[in-house]
């Protein structure tokens, strides 16, 4: 799997579909609205890995930053790559993400066009380019 995407913005979500879709991107991912949906997929341990993680901070249920912490305290998930992707400009915010494990921190941007650059920009880094363990087999 290429990535799961974590927003509860229908208003986001749409947007990054659109970006995905329009630019032929991908079909091999998963969007999730809260944190509790990520934790609860993980616990299936057949659930698939995927390349990387586009991680909202103010998410219902369980926040962000209580996710990132879960997906790195466990063996399974710890190495997953996970940029962090908020309207957050606070320094406590980005500082905690990293504090936490985040690998990067996306402030969203205001315009689709920007929405957009910034997003092919992560497709191409994260899931195109990036080398993860995950996918060596021992």
């Amino acid at each position: 799997m290429d990535f799961i995407l974590v927003e509860d913005s229908e208003v986001d979500g749409q947007l990054l579909k659109r970006i995905i879709r329009k630019e032929d991107l991908t079909d091999n991912y998963l969007w999730m609205k809260d944190g509790s949906e990520v934790l609860e997929y993980f616990k299936d341990e057949k659930a698939l890995l995927p390349t990387a993680i586009l991680l909202d901070i103010k998410l219902p249920k369980v926040n962000g930053l209580k996710v990132l912490k879960q997906l790195r305290s466990s063996q399974r998930t710890k190495n997953i790559p996970v940029v962090m992707y908020s309207s957050s400009y606070r320094k406590d915010d980005v500082e905690a993400a990293y504090e936490y494990g985040a690998n990067s921190y996306l402030t969203k941007p205001t315009g689709f066009s920007e929405m957009k650059v910034q997003f092919i920009n992560f497709f191409n880094y994260w899931i195109r380019h990036n080398q993860s363990t995950l996918h060596f087999r021992d």
